[in-house]
């Protein structure tokens, strides 16, 4: 029986099927992510509190993925440049940023080309922790009640002093001024927290409002001393220093500020592959050997991981909702 015209395509279309899988197969396994290394773009260089805490989380990310996860240091401009390096990155997931609250605050502020809210998608906190009230030895009060009175008798006296104008450190002083209706003088200290820490304990300012794991051995020398926990319970790393409502002060019993890290991606990252990210990073999150460094550095065991993408980005929301209202009550210029 002669050989069909339709029969002798469809017989050449089986020869080739086995074939067409054969290439098939490497597309498939490409479309597993993650399929190579990752990166995770630090604001600040070697060194700094952020890159402790970036390299703590990135180890235990690239067990949990199988696949390096390399910190690289962006340090400048207040984290701007970190922010542009991952604006400029494939929106794929394989580039990751690593940002605190403090530079968000400060691109807010400053009112740059970038807008959180809509050039990068929150995928995880990973840690956040009540920031601290520091007073030079040579400032006359031992308390935040003798703090207040002190400035309330002695106006544009007493100064503080922070990473520059829109800084975590500027923002929650002047949050404090304003409720306390007092006048303290700015002096912004651009290059970082070391300046402000020495300036501190020299005496050139009186005041530092600081993430409370990196001064804890300037407090242990007495260097310096804590005057309050800027939170509704005492952090465990300065046991004597009241929390906000045992400060004595009306004003702040209900003040909380504070200091947060967390892992961003581009806003046109695949949404399953944020939802991997976030789950990963959450897992690690919950590992005794982990915790431990992170609790080491000072942060509250309760504020670590624990968030879904929405639950984060509403967190971000609120904190920029806050600093807007604070820059407009306070009418802070922007240099």
């Amino acid at each position: 029986m002669p050989f069909h015209p339709i029969r002798r395509r469809l017989a050449g279309a089986l020869v080739l099927l086995p074939a067409l899988c054969a290439f098939g197969l490497p597309a498939v396994a490409q479309d597993k992510y993650p399929s190579k290394p990752l990166t995770l773009i630090v604001p600040f260089g070697p060194g700094s509190a952020t890159d402790a805490v970036a390299r703590v989380v990135a180890e235990g990310l690239a067990r949990e993925l199988g696949q390096p996860v390399v910190p690289t240091n962006k340090p400048g401009a207040n984290g701007m440049i970190a922010i542009q390096t991952a604006k400029a990155s494939p929106s794929d997931g394989y580039n990751l940023l690593f940002l605190a609250n403090g530079v968000v605050n400060e691109q807010v502020i400053k009112k740059t080309a970038f807008d959180i809210r809509k050039d990068l998608v929150p995928v995880a906190r990973v840690v956040q922790a009540p920031l601290g009230v520091f007073a030079s030895n040579q400032v006359p009060a031992n308390s935040m009640k003798e703090l207040v009175e002190y400035a309330r008798k002695n106006p544009g006296k007493l100064n503080f002093a922070s990473a520059g104008v829109g800084s975590i450190a500027h923002l929650t002083t002047e949050r404090i001024k304003l409720a306390t209706k007092t006048d303290m003088v700015h002096v912004p200290y651009p290059a970082g927290t070391a300046p402000m820490t020495t300036a501190l304990i020299a005496g050139d300012v009186g005041l530092f409002v600081n993430e409370m794991g990196s001064m804890k051995g300037f407090v242990a020398d007495k260097r310096v001393k804590v005057l309050a926990t800027l939170a509704d319970q005492r952090n465990p790393i300065y046991p004597d220093a009241p929390s906000a409502p045992e400060t004595g002060v009306p004003e702040l019993r209900n003040f909380s500020a504070n200091f947060f890290f967390g892992i961003f991606v581009e806003p046109a990252t695949p949404p399953d592959r944020v939802e991997l990210l976030n789950r990963a990073i959450n897992k690690v999150l919950t590992e005794p050997a982990v915790r431990d460094r992170l609790v080491g550095l000072g942060y509250n065991p309760a504020s670590i991981g624990g968030m879904t993408p929405v639950q984060f980005r509403g967190m971000v929301n609120d904190e920029l909702s806050r600093i807007e209202a604070v820059a407009r009550d306070a009418k802070i210029q922007v240099q």
